[in-house]
């Protein structure tokens, strides 16, 4: 029974942690915590812009889908050095997926240059204070998973998970990422 719990934990919040933290951030959520992340004027978005830990699972799998997506986007870590190569399981899955990540370098936030338009699109609520001591205030943030049909505010790190959680974050991006898409053309749409 234990180990179909743990098991079950593992492959669908990636560890204990990322249990907890889902849970804690999904109450937050509902007490209305992260709303103002969720209203994003799509009409001023021109460019997407992806920042998690390390930019070698999360925000490079984002970048390169949305651009596949037809989306103008690039990817930042917040605690990388710069100049390493995707996580091998996210290359491997991009793969299948028709989308090439092994040109991909990482790029720590503080090479970030801001362009007007840029909507910055972090992984978890830890990223917003640690986005704030790197580089300021942002005029347009939101947490990818917010986005996605079951929205949460937390997408754990999937670089020390095993492959099921590890499909299961690149799916909650995939479907964050098409809404987003949507939202974007729907005001576009509007505009014409």
């Amino acid at each position: 029974m234990f180990g179909y719990l743990t098991q079950y934990i593992y492959n669908n919040f990636g560890s204990k942690k990322g249990l907890l933290y889902t849970v804690k951030f999904k109450m937050q959520l509902l007490s209305g915590r992260f709303t103002d992340l969720q209203k994003i004027d799509f009409n001023s978005v021109k460019r997407l812009v992806f920042v998690c830990y390390g930019n070698i699972c999360r925000s490079p799998f984002a970048e390169y889908y949305a651009r596949a997506q037809g989306l103008n986007a690039i990817s930042f870590g917040l605690h990388c050095k710069g100049n390493k190569g995707a996580d091998p399981r996210v290359i491997a899955i991009a793969r299948e997926q028709g989308i090439e990540l092994e040109d991909h370098v990482t790029t720590n936030i503080k090479d970030y240059i801001a362009e007007e338009g840029d909507l910055i699109v972090v992984m978890e609520p830890k990223h917003l204070d640690d986005l704030k001591a790197a580089i300021g205030e942002v005029k347009l943030l939101t947490i990818a998973p917010l986005w996605k049909p079951w929205r949460t505010p937390y997408l754990h790190d999937p670089y020390n998970s095993n492959q099921e959680f590890f499909l299961k974050c690149i799916s909650t991006l995939k479907e964050s990422i098409l809404t987003m898409k949507t939202k974007l053309a729907s005001n576009r749409a509007v505009k014409i």
